[in-house]
């Protein structure tokens, strides 16, 4: 026979102290509601109905003394949570992971890491409660980051960092949503203009910010308004436009925009459009003079954006040598954003898939991404060679077709021809 189990052996006697007290406190009622029950049996008229009422009795008290019995009682903890896990990123990563692997997984070192979680400390640190202690910063910030440079889902990170899934899930989107707010106006944004030059100047692009592009990132179709988001590749997907200049490095990105969207009507809408207008972008909108005709600071664009005397696009149709060459020097800066977005999926891989994520919460991983990529490029942080599969072709091919958009007023067409003009003429006579 196998032996008795007592719950609650370290205080056997203390679930029973509440009955006997509930009792002891109506012992009175209860003897007196036996007796009565007694002295109607034993009489001689037998009187039923005053049984009746003494049974009724009786069993009131002894059913209430009962449920105080269940209220006042100390009842047995359930466990509501598992227990606790081994801590897999603190005495494993931590501890014995070099550089080479931090970037392989988090596509940054330690340090990298660590400085950014100083950064988002304020925003990311919660307290122990008496039943768990908080999960560390730094590991709320390798949790998020190691979900942007994967494709796991969030069930596999759950088994990988050895939390729970939802606890992932709610990480994930808090630490995205600190990285927008608090690192992006500082990370994306316009450095050194004669550094930024540099780059397109070996190229022969004159006074050249660099380019600027847009590519499609794929994720779940919204409940509302899914068909919006539907692209013309057959899959439902949020627009990403961006501008880097030569060294791969984004300053300045605005994403979440559907298909329905031409690309012109989003760059219209951009805060970058409206400061190039300005001449804002660049403290004191350096000019450089050619042929007499005064050039802006430059950013290329496909056919798809609209010619500006600050924004360039090729010749749709080359009429000469002139304008060919222009094309040739053109095309050949102008494939550095597309590079830029290349490596932008490859480091964070969670951009070149589909994404299940909310269509509110899109735009915070997008950005993340972002700044993550600029601190990575700025810190130069290799790529891991297995995940460098990413090609400009098969950025092309995420790329849809606009139609060429030359939407503008006479005399501001005018004006930009005139610069397109004197920079062809300047690539032809300059540049190889």
């Amino acid at each position: 026979m196998a032996p008795l189990r007592i719950r609650n052996t370290h205080r056997p006697s203390c679930r029973f102290l509440p009955l006997l007290n509930a009792v002891i406190y109506n012992v009175n009622a209860i003897f007196h509601s036996i007796s009565l029950v007694g002295r109607l049996m034993d009489d001689s008229d037998d009187d039923y109905d005053g049984f009746l009422d003494a049974a009724d009795k009786l069993a009131e008290t002894v059913f209430w003394t009962i449920v105080e019995w269940r209220v006042t009682s100390p009842r047995q903890k359930i466990c509501w949570s598992y227990p606790g896990r081994s801590p897999w990123f603190l005495e494993t990563v931590l501890q014995y992971w070099d550089d080479l692997e931090w970037i392989k997984n988090f596509r940054m070192t330690r340090q990298t890491l660590f400085e950014i979680s100083e950064t988002l400390r304020p925003f990311l640190m919660r307290k122990d409660t008496v039943m768990r202690l908080a999960v560390p910063v730094e590991e709320r910030v390798a949790i998020g980051v190691y979900f942007l440079a994967s494709r796991s889902c969030y069930h596999t990170i759950a088994l990988v960092f050895q939390k729970g899934t939802s606890t992932v899930a709610s990480i994930v989107v808090e630490v995205c949503l600190a990285i927008e707010h608090t690192m992006l106006r500082k990370e994306v944004r316009i450095s050194d203009f004669s550094k930024m030059t540099a780059t397109t100047s070996k190229l022969g692009f004159p006074h050249c910010l660099e380019a600027i592009d847009g590519t499609h990132i794929a994720n779940t179709a919204p409940k509302l308004q899914g068909q919006a988001y539907y692209n013309r590749k057959s899959f439902h997907s949020v627009l990403l436009q961006a501008a880097c200049d030569g060294d791969s490095v984004f300053f300045s990105m605005l994403a979440g925009h559907s298909r329905v969207n031409h690309d012109a009507h989003v760059f219209r809408s951009s805060k970058l459009f409206h400061r190039m207008e300005d001449g804002t972008l660049i403290p004191g909108n350096p000019i450089f003079t050619y042929a007499g005709v005064s050039i802006p600071p430059l950013i290329l664009g496909d056919g798809a954006y609209p010619l500006c005397k600050w924004l360039m696009k090729p010749y749709p149709v080359p009429r000469n040598d002139t304008e060919k060459h222009n094309n040739k020097v053109f095309n050949r800066t102008r494939n550095i954003v597309e590079r830029a977005f290349c490596r932008l999926k490859a480091r964070f891989r969670r951009l070149s898939v589909r994404m299940e994520a909310r269509i509110e919460n899109v735009n915070s991983i997008i950005a993340s991404a972002v700044v993550m990529h600029n601190i990575c490029e700025r810190k130069k942080h290799a790529i891991p060679e297995d995940d460098s599969t990413i090609s400009i072709n098969d950025e092309q091919q995420l790329r849809e077709k606009n139609d060429d958009y030359n939407v503008r007023a006479h005399s501001e067409r005018m004006e930009a021809e005139e610069v397109r003009t004197a920079v062809a003429e300047y690539l032809f006579t300059h540049v190889k």
